[in-house]
């Protein structure tokens, strides 16, 4: 009985850790929107500014847009990682549902402390 029990207690476990990275991700998802949103925004401005050939605001258009760059790219990175961590918070989930035959019921919030 106590190997169900601690099968149970690993499967609440990995419950919570699925549900933590899927919220992690969600958040992630907007961020990378976000930032795809303002990258593809600069573009328009960009053309002008090399269109009309002023240096000034071309060159406030292009630092606008390597910082629009940047946030995609930092936002990409984490969301890849963060998509990982949730790969395998579903891969250890779905092997202690094998190996349980069910997933219990998780009611209630994890504790913080």
């Amino acid at each position: 009985m106590s190997d169900k029990s601690d099968l149970e207690n690993r499967a609440i476990e990995a419950i919570w850790n699925y549900r933590e990275a899927f919220a992690v991700v969600g958040r992630l998802e907007r961020k990378e929107r976000s930032a795809h949103r303002a990258v593809t925004r600069i573009l328009p401005e960009l053309g002008r500014a090399l269109r009309s050939q002023d240096t000034r605001c071309l060159k406030n258009s292009i630092k606008i847009g390597s910082a629009a760059v940047s946030r995609q790219n930092e936002a990409w990175a984490n969301l890849t990682e963060a998509t990982a961590r949730l790969d395998s918070a579903h891969s250890t989930l779905a092997a202690l549902e094998r190996q349980l035959g069910y997933l219990p019921k998780v009611s209630k919030p994890r504790d913080s402390g």
